[in-house]
């Protein structure tokens, strides 16, 4: 392996995204000083067919590792690929992080993704550094760092679109609780640098892109936890977010006293900047429910303003009200277990849109040993939407109406001796979407369904294991019917003291694309030789046909064959 090579696998490594979990200095004195674990894998491939493109390359390599490096009980892991496809070895992240603990004190540092509520600080990545501390029932948190790292734009081919400013905040919680029960107070706080990217404005419309700004935002949150009369429960969160997109408008807000209180202003006023630009959004779910004996029933209420957003989170689902009920229960000495919701749901809040959608919710949930070997499941989902237009008409075509509806049972019977096993497991699903808007019905009507019937025996002092599968398949739509039909054998066998494993599989399918049969071929051989505790070796050969009754010229009924073979090498240490 030349010089390049070897440099460039020691700069993906350390160009990937690591991070150390919570580590606790409590137990420093009882670890070892330096350990190295972790696994180093080498795999070949090789591929050709006939009849059609190639879908990859005829021979292509690719090594990969997962290192440890433990200090102390510190965890650092490391993981790194290189293959033939990748040259350039360019760096597009480089992140490390730790969160070592002592008794109730947790420090961060580095790259660290935190939460402190739903709707304030929720999952973001933040290179920085924070503290959390549960000194008895008290709680506090504090993170600062940079939330977005500056991108500029290529003006020639616009390879970045759209650029970002570099963007930091912090995020503080206060809390009182313990147990399940909680009260806990946060704010999230984030600013742009307008510094951190030269000729932001001309570059936008040099691209025809709307003008990025740069933006702040301050999220107030509220978290409440509280049993109450042993079995009851109530539980809220909400969010207050005020979002000012342009630091720079020179546009005052003259309403800013009629939306919000005097107070509340000037207080805001000394936190963030606020211009014709500011919007506020708000955000909150509430759900009380009972947990008893075999029994739970929860009713949820949620709310998510249009257009709410915090600089703490990537992504909300917002302009969206829901309102669900949620029973499950267990009974027969929890031999039968269920767990269901059902809900509607709407949008258009503000009555900003043309039309207004309605969804219906529901999902149910049962599993039942009915004795010791057999057993049944049953998942059923069913989703309706609905809109509604408002002053502006709308064409009946552009209307929505629509169910999507899931259902799968799946019965298993399963004996189990010293010498054998038996398991049978037979499995139905069904899919459709109905569109009941009689001018588009035709054309956006779909069905799927999916069935098999599967039986495996195991031998389990000789180590060799038996399964066929019966299986079928369709999806009819307005294009046409797809599916297929037809059986697969499988057998493995394990050989010098469980050290070699020997696999075999074969299926046959009768295929059906786009209305023109034909038949799917397929046979596999697999080899796994644990040759030492240390090193693995494997090789897999699979040659798979495509044979159309009627062969076209159009790539998906094209009769052809490919064959892939593949040699992998993994060392563990």
């Amino acid at each position: 392996m030349d010089l390049f090579v070897v440099a460039g696998g020691i700069a993906w490594m350390l160009c990937l995204p690591r991070g150390l979990p919570a580590q606790d200095l409590a137990t420093l004195g009882q670890q070892k000083p330096l350990t190295l674990t972790g696994g180093l894998s080498v795999r070949t491939v090789f591929y050709q067919a006939h009849g059609i493109e190639a879908r990859r390359k005829p021979f292509s390599y690719v090594v990969s590792g997962a290192p440890v490096l433990s200090v102390y009980g510190w965890s650092i892991p490391v993981s790194f690929v290189f293959s033939e496809q990748e040259r350039s070895f360019r760096q597009p992240f480089n992140q490390f992080g730790m969160s070592p603990t002592y008794k109730w004190l947790t420090f961060h540092a580095g790259y660290r993704n935190l939460q402190f509520s739903p709707y304030t600080l929720a999952g973001h990545t933040i290179l920085g550094g924070g503290v959390e501390a549960t000194p008895g029932i008290l709680r506090f948190g504090f993170v600062y760092g940079r939330l977005q790292r500056a991108t500029a734009v290529d003006t020639t081919s616009g390879s970045l679109e759209p650029f970002a400013y570099t963007r930091r905040g912090y995020a503080l919680k206060l809390g009182i609780g313990k147990g399940g029960r909680s009260l806990d107070f946060s704010l999230m706080k984030g600013k742009d640098d307008s510094t951190s990217v030269e000729h932001a404005p001309l570059m936008s419309y040099a691209l025809n892109q709307r003008p990025v700004t740069p933006a702040e935002n301050t999220v107030f949150g509220v978290s409440v936890r509280l049993p109450f009369l042993r079995t009851f429960f109530w539980e809220a969160d909400g969010g207050l977010s005020f979002y000012t997109r342009h630091l720079g408008s020179s546009v005052a807000l003259d309403s800013a006293e009629t939306l919000l209180p005097s107070l509340l202003t000037h207080t805001l006023g000394r936190l963030m900047h606020i211009n014709g630009t500011s919007e506020f959004y708000s955000a909150y779910q509430t759900s009380v429910g009972y947990r008893g004996k075999g029994f739970s029933l929860r009713v949820q209420y949620r709310r998510v303003d249009p257009g709410y957003q915090s600089m703490g989170a990537y992504f909300f689902n917002n302009d969206v009200e829901n309102l669900t009920l949620a029973p499950s229960f267990v009974m027969l000495k929890q031999r039968v277990r269920f767990s269901g919701s059902v809900g509607v749901q709407r949008d258009n809040l503000q009555q900003q849109k043309q039309a207004t959608s309605r969804r219906v919710i529901g999902a149910a949930n049962l599993s039942a040993d009915i004795t010791e070997q057999l057993g049944l499941d049953i998942n059923f989902t069913n989703f309706s939407t609905n809109q509604r237009a408002r002053t502006i008409l709308i064409a009946d075509s552009f209307l929505l109406a629509q169910t999507t509806r899931n259902l799968s049972i799946t019965p298993r019977y399963i004996v189990t001796h010293e010498t054998t096993s038996h398991a049978l497991m037979l499995s139905y699903n069904r899919t459709s979407l109905l569109d009941q808007n009689p001018r588009s019905e035709a054309d956006n009507t779909l069905q799927s369904s999916n069935a098999f019937l599967n039986y495996q025996l195991t031998f389990v002092q000789r180590g060799l294991s038996l399964s066929a599968n019966l299986n079928r398949t369709q999806l009819k739509r307005a294009a046409g019917v797809d599916g297929n039909r037809g059986v697969t054998l499988n057998a493995s066998q394990r050989l010098a003291d469980n050290r070699l494993s020997v696999g075999v599989n074969a299926s046959f399918l009768r295929s059906l694309q786009q209305n023109q049969p034909g038949k799917i071929l397929n046979q596999g051989v697999r080899l796994d030789w644990q040759a030492h505790p240390m090193h693995r070796f494997n090789a897999l050969v699979n040659l798979i046909g495509n044979y159309p009754d009627a062969p076209t010229a159009e790539s998906y009924n094209r009769r052809y064959t490919e064959f892939r073979g593949e040699l992998g090498y993994h060392f563990s240490f």
